[in-house]
């Protein structure tokens, strides 16, 4: 099997973020696009997963893209960098020059000068295969962590590692709402976080859900951890 094809994108619009991920779907399925909303999310996908290229917005919620571009060159001086903003390029020229090898989009821009562009910065996409991105129970419960700590308001669609399906939902830091085949509430987000790999998708929570999950983030997340790990130990016995 051949290595995944990964691109980061950073971007807090989830409109922009949504056409990024159906154009590559679409026209270059070999590629595994990863969305952080934040810097902070950022910084958790860099240190799980080699990246081949990165897509980033310079206005985030949490910090100005060019100093993580600085900080990212620093720990990865090789980065193929694919930086994207609405501001006039004649105002980021000289920092973006500091920057070395990058390409520049401004937005609004156009999705198949990006799908050029990822063809020249990762030949790779021509011979590798379809594949979707790893999720470790760990990865999860750090995504979820970000999300609430950042009150964030977003549904992320699991797909566990037997193609079994679930949802969670969170608003404002809190979450919410999950479902998984049968299961709902509480249940639901236990069973979800015992699965053992398979992908994730974030998508946009506009609301309309029924809230079936009470209580503090945390202990929700304690909890399911625990009896996670519990679930494990008796089947290693």
């Amino acid at each position: 099997m051949k290595t995944p094809v990964y691109l980061l994108v950073l971007e807090d619009d989830v409109r922009v973020s949504e056409m990024i991920r159906q154009h590559l779907q679409s026209t270059l399925p070999q590629i595994t696009p990863l969305f952080a909303r934040t810097i902070a999310e950022a910084h958790v996908f860099i240190y799980q997963y080699e990246f081949n290229a990165f897509l980033i917005d310079l206005v985030l919620p949490d910090g100005n893209g060019l100093e993580f571009i600085v900080d990212l060159k620093t720990v990865m001086p090789d980065a193929e960098l694919l930086i994207m903003t609405g501001m006039p390029s004649v105002e980021i020229e000289p920092h973006l020059q500091q920057l070395g090898r990058h390409h520049y989009f401004q937005k609004p821009f156009d999705m198949l000068e990006l799908e050029r562009v990822l063809h020249t910065l990762v030949p790779e996409v021509v011979e590798t295969a379809s594949f979707k991105g790893s999720l470790r129970q760990l990865r999860l419960v750090d995504l979820i962590q970000i999300k609430c700590l950042s009150r964030d308001h977003c549904r992320l669609l699991i797909t566990g590692p037997s193609g079994n399906q679930g949802v969670i939902t969170i608003s404002a830091g809190a979450i919410i709402q999950a479902e998984a085949g049968p299961l709902a509430g509480i249940e639901a987000f236990n069973e979800i976080l015992s699965w053992k790999g398979g992908f994730f998708h974030e998508a946009e929570f506009t609301g309309g859900v029924e809230i079936n999950i009470h209580g503090s983030w945390e202990m929700v997340l304690m909890d399911a951890v625990r009896r996670s790990d519990e679930c494990h130990a008796l089947v290693a016995v």
